[in-house]
C-alpha cells in the first residue's frame, strides 16, 4: 500500500462510507483505505519527539458526530476497551484511560471550529486513538476508533525518487526542453473484433528552445502511451505579436482539464530577459483554451490574467510578486480553482521567489490573490497536489527549512513543514490524477517529468518515479 502522509488528518468520504464500517471498526494505517479516510501526523514544529495533531472541520461534510481523543494505558487494541460505553457515560471512571479530550461534541447544527492543534509527544502516539460516534446517522449506531500507535512517524518516513529516460524528450544537439506541465490521460475506446480496447494517452507541455533559459522559447507537447517513451508532437503555442505581453516568450505551461475544455496556463515575457537590480524582466501568466489537448489553442482576450503586483512604497521592499509571477500550478478546490504560482519581488533567485496563490470561480478568472500571500517563503518551483483534505507542496530549490522538503497544509493555505527529501527535482510536472476532482480523495504523486542535465548538453526531460 503506497504510504500516505504524515500529519493527524481525519477524512471521511461520506454517510455511505460510514454505514459499512458497522458497529465498531478498529482502523489502523492498514485498513483505512477501506474505511475512505486519510490519518496523518505533522512533526510540530521547534518541539523534539511531539507531534501535531490537524483535524479540518469534517462535520460541516457528515453532519451531527461526537469525536474524542482517548489515551490509553491499556495496551489492549481499542475494540477490546470498551470505549463506546465509556464515552457515552463520562461518569463511569476508567482507571486504563488518562486523556478523554473532546474533539468534536455532538450538536444537530455543527457550528465552530474543531481542535486543530493538539499535541502530542511520542510515548502518547504510541497509546492514543481518536475514538467517532455517529449514532444520529447510521442506524446501527456505528462508531470507531482509529488506531494512532500503528501509524508510522514522520522521522520512519523516506521517499525513494528515481530518474530514467524520457525517450523522445532526452538530450538533442542544438535543442532546450524544459519546464514540464503536469501530465494529463486521455482515455479512448474502440471495438477490436468483439474485444473492447483501451487506450490511454498521457500529454505534457514544456518550454522548448535552443538557449538554456525559458525566456527565448515556445511550448510544445508530446503524448505517450506508457509515460516513458514520448512522440514529440509539435509546437501548442506561439510568441504574441509585436508589441504584446508575450511577444518575447512563452514558457512554464501547465494544464487544467475541466468537463469540455482544456486551459493551457503559460508564462509570457515581454522582452529578452534581464536580471540585474531594477533591470529584472517583468513576466505574467495568461491562458489558451482548446476543445481538445491536441488544440488548436486560443488565447483569452483578456490575457494576462495574472499580471504583476504594483509595488508598495510604503514598505520597506516591494510587494511579493512586484516584478513577475511565473510558474501556475493549477487544483480544483470546493468549487473553485486555485491558481499557485511563484511570485518574484526582486532578482528572481530561489531565496527572493516565494509560492502565492489566486483563486477564481471560472477557469478564465478573474483570479484574486489570497491576502495571506505568499503561502511558503522562498520555495522556487511551484508544484501543488491534493494529499486527503488538504494539499501538499515540493520545495525543491530553496532556502533551508523550504527546499528540499514536503510543506502541508491541511486548509491549502497554511503550510508547514512534512518531511525532508533527500533528492531535488528541478521544475517538475507530475501526474496528479486527482488534482482537478474537488473530492478530497488525493494521494500522493508516483510519477512525472523534471528537468534533467548532462555535460555538454542544453537542459532535457527525464522521468522521476517515486516511493513514499
Amino acid at each position: 500500500m503506497p504510504l500516505i502522509l504524515p500529519c493527524l488528518l481525519v477524512l471521511l468520504a461520506g454517510r455511505e462510507g460510514l454505514g459499512q464500517i458497522g458497529v465498531f471498526a478498529h482502523v489502523t494505517y492498514e485498513t483505512q483505505k477501506q474505511y475512505g479516510l486519510e490519518v496523518m501526523i505533522l512533526p510540530s514544529e521547534g518541539h523534539e519527539d511531539k507531534y501535531k495533531v490537524i483535524l479540518p472541520d469534517i462535520r460541516r461534510r457528515i453532519g451531527s458526530m461526537a469525536g474524542y481523543l482517548i489515551v490509553s494505558s491499556d495496551p489492549l487494541p481499542p475494540e477490546k476497551q470498551n470505549f463506546q460505553s465509556y464515552v457515552r457515560n463520562e461518569n463511569r471512571r476508567r482507571d486504563d484511560v488518562l486523556l478523554l479530550a473532546p474533539l468534536w461534541p455532538p450538536s444537530s447544527q455543527p457550528t465552530g471550529a474543531p481542535h486543530t492543534d493538539v499535541i502530542l509527544d511520542h510515548s502518547l502516539i504510541g497509546r492514543s486513538y481518536i475514538y467517532i460516534d455517529y449514532p444520529w446517522h447510521v442506524s446501527d449506531a456505528s462508531c470507531y476508533c482509529i488506531d494512532l500507535s500503528t501509524y508510522p512517524l514522520p522521522k520512519t518516513r523516506k521517499a525513494d525518487i528515481r530518474y530514467s529516460p524520457a525517450i523522445g524528450l532526452g538530450p538533442e544537439p542544438g535543442v532546450m526542453r524544459r519546464d514540464p506541465s503536469d501530465i494529463i490521460r486521455t482515455r479512448a475506446f474502440a471495438y477490436v473484433g468483439d474485444d473492447l480496447k483501451t487506450t490511454d494517452t498521457y500529454y505534457v507541455w514544456y518550454t522548448r528552445s535552443n538557449v538554456p533559459h525559458g525566456h527565448d522559447a515556445t511550448i510544445w507537447y508530446a503524448t505517450s502511451h506508457d509515460g516513458h517513451t514520448w512522440t514529440e508532437k509539435g509546437e501548442a503555442l506561439s510568441r504574441g505579436p509585436k508589441g504584446s505581453w508575450d511577444q518575447q516568450s512563452v514558457f512554464s505551461p501547465t494544464i487544467l482539464r475541466t468537463k469540455d475544455k482544456y486551459y493551457l496556463f503559460y508564462t509570457g515575457a515581454p522582452r529578452s530577459f534581464q536580471n540585474k537590480a531594477n533591470e529584472v524582466t517583468e513576466t505574467a501568466i495568461g491562458i489558451a483554451v482548446a476543445d481538445s489537448p491536441d488544440g488548436p489553442w486560443q488565447k483569452l482576450t483578456t490575457n494576462p490574467i495574472l499580471r504583476p503586483a504594483k509595488k508598495r512604497w510604503f514598505l520597506p521592499n516591494s510587494s511579493f510578486d512586484s516584478v513577475g509571477v511565473d510558474d501556475a500550478c493549477l487544483l480544483v478546490r470546493e468549487g473553485k480553482y486555485w491558481l499557485y504560482y511563484k511570485g518574484s519581488p526582486g532578482d528572481g533567485a530561489p531565496a527572493h521567489t516565494n509560492m502565492e496563490v489566486a483563486i477564481a470561480e471560472k477557469p478564465e478568472g478573474p483570479y484574486v490573490r489570497y491576502d495571506g500571500n505568499p503561502v511558503i517563503q522562498g520555495v522556487h518551483e511551484v508544484l501543488v497536489w491534493p494529499v486527503g483534505y488538504g494539499v501538499v507542496a515540493m520545495g525543491g530549490t530553496g532556502p533551508e527549512g523550504i527546499g528540499k522538503t514536503l510543506q502541508y497544509a491541511p486548509d491549502g493555505l497554511t503550510f508547514s513543514k512534512l518531511q525532508d527529501l533527500d533528492a531535488v527535482l528541478l521544475a517538475p510536472g507530475a501526474y496528479r490524477p486527482r488534482a482537478f476532482r474537488d473530492k478530497r480523495d488525493g494521494e500522493m504523486i508516483e510519477w512525472g517529468l523534471h528537468v534533467g542535465s548532462a555535460p555538454g548538453s542544453l537542459p532535457f526531460l527525464e522521468r522521476f518515479d517515486c516511493q513514499w
